[in-house]
């Protein structure tokens, strides 16, 4: 749906929301409840701007926070999926308490005025529509308490109006509610939004019942990972009790369930990386639940802009901004189940050669080349072309290397590849992302604001990995392998045998399935194992050479940028200074006083 209609009509909504309830006699230029809540185009209207408010982790979502213009470092710039490129590489390094800020009460308190408000004149409507605006209040209600409970533990829950001076400052000051309630009250909203909501969205974008039962899929899943691995802290402000697992695993495995026969996994093309790459943007795919969709000019994005690799860059002079680490490409195995780690030297320490960049991928997971755009992989038609400098010979021989934007050449071939390593903005690690990049793009139109491929914030392949790792827990392992094969078959991995099922492989497969969807930061704070993953940690980047005598190329593993820990007090983020100076009722998280 359009998101950004009727701004206009909002805030004079905004306004009559403080004025009705404090004059007896409210103006005749301020719009009345009355006249928006029996009104189709007045209920739209709010409803729009709640959409609109709604804090999805998207294309403009960095580490300042929602709807920024340039929305990097990107969340995965925390997880070891991806550096920065050469020229912002150490502008970002261990994950901070205070990054990915959201204490999002604006946006309930807009909600709860809804939800307090429109039953008032719901009997204009039928009762059908009615409740379905109901319950999407409700989903919305959720989804910014999960957005703030997953950040910051147990937060205040607050489900009716705040008004002042109507209350006094102290009326107004709530105290935090435990982790658990927080999770249980997102339960309650979801259930609330499962019974009112139509099984079929009204308008694109919009959400249905079962949208509502993917994103409890979610957040129960975060709850049983939370009890399990968690601790109890700030006498339950943080955490669940370890025996409760159980309990929202089972909530989980329940709603993702209830998805099945209405979502299924994209399998257009039968070329599996083709498939792969297709399923982040074909609008008519099965497998999306729930999008944020764009329209240019009205809301458009800079994804293209800042991804694309630096041979294609639009007039703007971006480029290469998602970098993946060698780390990343060597989770996947190749077709035939064997590691992931690339081979580069043979038995006797010799480095190989190769005729062309590609051919050490040969027989890399089509899942993999669909996520990431290998040293001289196809895109847009063209052979992406990364490498690092040229050898007169190997190993004797001298290194010419450059900086230079433009190609310099030695014996007519360019030193480091029209994308190669070296200059600022082209990659550091070897590697561009090829998910959500859109093929079609002109260069002339790789501009900011000018992307409009959409977002997908739940898609199935989501859906079927919550049901495998709560399956796993619940001891339904036949179900959880199912799942996982599921995944894997379509991604054209060798599937997993029973005996490989485990915990860590449930995750792995996550991680590879769900990589740039900004998932990955938050599983790794859930599963608490960031500090282990990340501790004294420095990433590595894959550098092709052209060795000119032999005219065959040679590989290099070096690591590259800043070297990483994740602090265990980031397992929770701190609560906003600014909010514990307004309530003194408001404790902070450990490690942040």
């Amino acid at each position: 749906m359009n998101k950004n209609k009727n701004i206009l009509l909002l805030l004079c909504i905004l306004i009559s929301t403080v004025a009705c309830h404090n004059l007896d006699i409210p103006p005749m230029n301020i719009i009345q409840d009355k006249d928006v809540f029996t009104k189709e185009s007045g209920v739209k209207a709010y409803m729009t701007s709640l959409y609109k408010d709604l804090p999805i982790e998207d294309f403009n979502f960095s580490g300042g926070g929602f709807h920024q213009t340039y929305c990097f470092p990107g969340i995965y710039n925390c997880t070891g999926e991806a550096l920065l490129n050469p020229a912002n590489m150490f502008n970002i390094g261990s994950p901070q308490g205070d990054w990915w800020q959201y204490w999002g009460y604006g946006q309930v308190r807009n909600v709860n005025y809804f939800l307090s408000t429109f039953p008032k004149y719901a009997s204009t409507f039928t009762t059908d529509k009615a409740n379905a605006w109901l319950g999407e209040a409700h989903f919305m209600r959720a989804y910014n308490y999960f957005a703030m409970v997953k950040r910051y533990g147990g937060v205040p829950i607050i489900k009716e109006v705040q008004n002042y001076p109507t209350q006094s400052l102290e009326e107004l000051s709530v105290p935090r509610d435990p982790e658990q309630a927080v999770y249980d009250f997102i339960g309650q909203d979801l259930d609330s939004a499962i019974l009112l909501l139509p099984a079929v969205s009204a308008e694109l974008g919009r959400v249905n019942k079962y949208v509502a039962y993917a994103l409890k899929s979610r957040a129960m899943l975060y709850a049983g990972s939370i009890a399990q691995y968690g601790s109890i802290q700030l006498n339950g402000l943080l955490g669940i009790p370890a025996a409760d697992a159980q309990k929202y695993y089972q909530a989980s495995y329940d709603a993702s369930i209830a998805l099945d026969g209405h979502y299924s996994l994209y399998r257009k093309y039968s070329d599996k990386f083709e498939n792969y790459w297709h399923l982040f943007l074909d609008d008519n795919s099965p497998e999306n639940i729930f999008c944020e969709y764009y329209k240019y000019p009205e809301k458009g994005h800079g994804f293209d802009t800042y991804c694309i690799p630096q041979q294609m860059w639009g007039p703007q002079g971006y480029s290469s901004m998602i970098n993946p680490t060698l780390e990343f490409v060597e989770l996947f195995d190749d077709i035939n189940g064997n590691s992931g780690a690339l081979k580069i030297n043979d038995n006797s320490g010799n480095a190989i050669r190769f005729t062309n960049t590609i051919d050490i991928f040969n027989n890399v997971e089509p899942r993999l080349r669909g996520s990431v755009i290998l040293p001289g992989d196809i895109f847009k038609g063209e052979s992406i072309e990364i490498y690092k400098g040229i050898y007169e010979s190997y190993p004797t021989g001298i290194l010419h290397t450059s900086a230079a934007q433009g190609i310099e050449l030695f014996n007519g071939k360019g030193i480091r590849g029209k994308s190669g390593i070296g200059y600022n903005y082209s990659t550091g690690t070897g590697f561009f992302n090829r998910k959500y990049q859109n093929p079609d793009m002109p260069k002339s139109q790789v501009l900011e604001g000018h992307s409009v491929q959409k977002y997908i914030d739940i898609r199935y392949g989501e859906i079927l990995l919550n049901r495998a790792e709560a399956a796993y827990q619940l001891n339904k392992k036949d179900d959880a392998l199912t799942a996982v094969n599921d995944i894997r078959d379509r991604a054209g991995a060798m599937l997993l045998t029973a005996d490989q099922l485990t915990a860590q492989s449930i995750q792995k497969e996550r991680r590879m399935e769900l990589s740039f969807e900004n998932q990955t930061y938050w599983d790794l704070r859930r599963w608490r194992i960031a500090d282990q993953l990340m501790n004294n940690k420095q990433y590595t980047a894959l550098y092709p050479y052209w060795v000119s005598n032999e005219n065959k190329f040679i590989f290099q593993k070096v690591q590259i940028g800043p070297i990483y820990t994740f602090d265990v007090k980031v397992y929770y983020t701190t609560i906003p200074t600014d909010e514990i100076l307004k309530n003194n009722k408001l404790i902070q998280n450990p490690g942040y006083n």
